[in-house]
């Protein structure tokens, strides 16, 4: 088997620390970054990968990073926030009628600047060799409206829109850019008395694999631009999009 080189933001919890286990327990050169370090180390001392921390916000921290490291085979821009408690919280807390600027700039930070500062940091060097694969961890919200919490569902459509247009001509070059678009999933960022309110709706929660699963779905496929959805009792799919084909 042939080793890969993989990069994992936001790798210390949730989605990212799955997906970080599943490549490095097939044996891949796996990197994790995250601004949560005893977690992070932790994790990557179990898996026997590398930790470092990035704040993906820092684009000065994502150009020290690019430059000291050779290109990655595969990337997974996961780190993601939402803007606090108002995934199916009281709307009476939403950012319009109690605007939290911290948590707005916070929230499009992670969400799109980690995206962009990745892609914009890693991807020449996937070029220059003519190979490589970035998957981004969108969200359903990337697709459908989430009135609960508005600025999270800004950051994942802004997201959505950033792979869609960006993938032709990086797929030109060699480097597939997709989206993975899983709906609630059992991590930290949807508490479980949230997780019980969504389930009092008739839908359940995501388990990591389910999400892990979409993203190999998404290396193997090699679809650029195409985003895959996870839902739960459904098969994991590519959300149809006729200007992509």
């Amino acid at each position: 088997m042939t080793t890969s080189r993989i990069l994992v933001t936001g790798g210390a919890s949730g989605i990212g620390a799955a997906i970080a286990g599943h490549w490095a327990n097939l044996g891949h050169d796996v990197t994790i970054t995250d601004v949560n370090d005893d977690a992070g180390r932790a994790l990557a001392s179990s898996l026997g990968c590398s930790y470092e921390r990035l704040d993906v916000r820092d684009e000065g921290a994502w150009r020290e990073f690019a430059a000291e490291h050779d290109a990655f085979d595969v990337v997974f821009l996961n780190a993601g926030v939402s803007t606090g408690d108002l995934i199916f919280g009281n709307p009476d807390t939403s950012p319009f009628t109690s605007f939290d600027l911290a948590a707005y700039r916070r929230t499009l930070g992670v969400n799109v600047d980690g995206v962009v500062f990745g892609v914009a940091h890693l991807a020449p060097a996937m070029v220059a060799r003519g190979s490589g694969d970035i998957v981004v961890t969108a969200s359903m919200a990337s697709l459908y409206p989430i009135p609960p919490d508005p600025i999270y569902g800004l950051s994942k459509h802004a997201v959505s829109g950033f792979v869609k247009s960006l993938a032709p001509a990086l797929l030109e070059r060699g480097v597939c850019l997709s989206a993975i678009c899983p709906f609630f999933v059992d991590t930290p960022l949807v508490p479980k008395e949230q997780q019980a309110q969504i389930r009092e709706t008739g839908f359940d929660i995501l388990t990591v694999d389910r999400v892990v699963e979409a993203a190999q779905m998404a290396v193997a496929e090699r679809q650029a631009g195409a985003h895959w959805v996870i839902f739960p009792g459904a098969p994991i799919a590519r959300h149809p999009d006729p200007t992509l084909g």
